[in-house]
């Protein structure tokens, strides 16, 4: 085989640093929607940009796509602001799991003291882990 022949099958190195840039373009978008939660566009940018700290224009061209080739910065600013959104997820995820065992405790405590024999099945349940967050996970580490 030909060296010639090789390299027509590789992607060119233009092509693989255009692909990249597209990748980052998309992930910056959805980040941006991310960070926006829920509500109209217009609303979105402006949490993403109180949550990054960059401003409303770079934000809405990110969303949009409208850099093509986005600054390191930029990107690592969105990508901490990402990461302190998920760890605020997870803080909170871990507070209502804490909540939902609390309220079972109590609720098998007041059905102990009304029936033990009668509610065996029912506060047995409510020991067992508490479902209903999406996946069962354990969030207690």
């Amino acid at each position: 085989m030909r060296e010639n022949q090789r390299r027509d099958r590789e992607i060119p190195r233009r092509e693989t640093e255009i692909m990249r840039a597209e990748l980052i373009a998309e992930e910056m978008a959805s980040a941006v929607r991310l960070l926006g939660g829920n509500g109209t566009a217009k609303e979105q940018n402006w949490r993403a940009s109180r949550l990054t700290g960059l401003s409303q224009t770079v934000i809405e061209r990110l969303r949009w796509k409208k850099i093509k080739r986005i600054p390191a910065d930029i990107a690592d600013t969105v990508r901490e602001a990402v990461e302190s959104h998920n760890e605020g997820s997870l803080q909170r995820a871990k507070h209502e799991l804490f909540m939902a065992q609390q309220r079972n405790a109590v609720l098998a405590a007041k059905l102990r003291a009304v029936d033990p024999d009668r509610y065996r099945s029912e506060i047995d349940c409510l020991r067992g882990p508490v479902s209903g967050l999406g996946r069962n996970a354990d969030l207690s580490s």
